[in-house]
């Protein structure tokens, strides 16, 4: 069954495609397109790439997003090490693809794959996240100290730092004014930062991610 825009992923599913052997793959060529996942929402998207380098699945990839500069896991159907856990199923990826927008937005396109990513690019990215992850703590304690009824889920950074986004999950019906909840949270957070409203079903998925 076709998952339609990607059809890399059909053709990563024809058994023409599979189980090469070194010299066979010594031949290929680096691909012209990668299909990848990024950010705390699993959001998909296939970005052109002009590298020399040929990843596999589950490669570490330096990508370039509507976002910014992320760190990005390649997705494939298929995997010649059979049992490595890194493939994912067309049903992973209609979620993802209903993640980045569903019908109307299925996925993205706007951005490029830089490179696979360096021993650099990986510590640098760890270092981020502890960081951010600390600063996480301290604004749910914040938030949680207000009383408001919005439950602060996560602080997502990207690895380029050009952005910093604050997911939030009302638990009460209706419109609910945050000014208060981004003066109060501020010094915690200590930069601008895109606010991004979520439900019950969104915030799993983010907390799932950590788990």
């Amino acid at each position: 069954m076709s998952i339609f825009p990607l059809p890399i992923f059909e053709r990563d599913a024809d058994p023409a495609h599979r189980d090469v052997d070194a010299a066979a793959y010594a031949e290929l060529k680096a691909p012209s397109s990668i299909v990848v996942r990024f950010g705390a929402m699993r959001m998909i998207g296939e970005f052109p790439y002009r590298g020399d380098a040929k990843p596999g699945c589950g490669s570490k990839l330096v990508v370039r997003t509507h976002r910014g500069t992320e760190l990005g896991e390649m997705l494939t159907t298929t995997c010649g090490n059979g049992g490595c856990g890194k493939s994912v199923s067309r049903d992973e990826v209609r979620s993802y693809i209903e993640a980045s927008g569903g019908k109307d937005y299925p996925f993205h396109a706007d951005g490029e794959v830089l490179r696979v990513a360096t021993m650099d690019d990986l510590a640098q990215w760890e270092r981020v996240s502890m960081d951010w992850g600390a600063r996480t703590l301290a604004a749910k304690q914040a938030a949680i100290a207000l009383g408001i009824p919005v439950r602060l889920v996560q602080l997502e950074p990207i690895l380029g730092d050009e952005q910093l986004f604050v997911w939030v999950h009302p638990t009460v019906e209706g419109e609910l004014d945050l000014a208060p909840m981004k003066a109060a949270l501020a010094p915690s957070i200590g930069r601008p930062a895109h606010w991004q409203v979520i439900g019950a079903r969104d915030e799993a998925r983010l907390v799932a991610d950590r788990e």
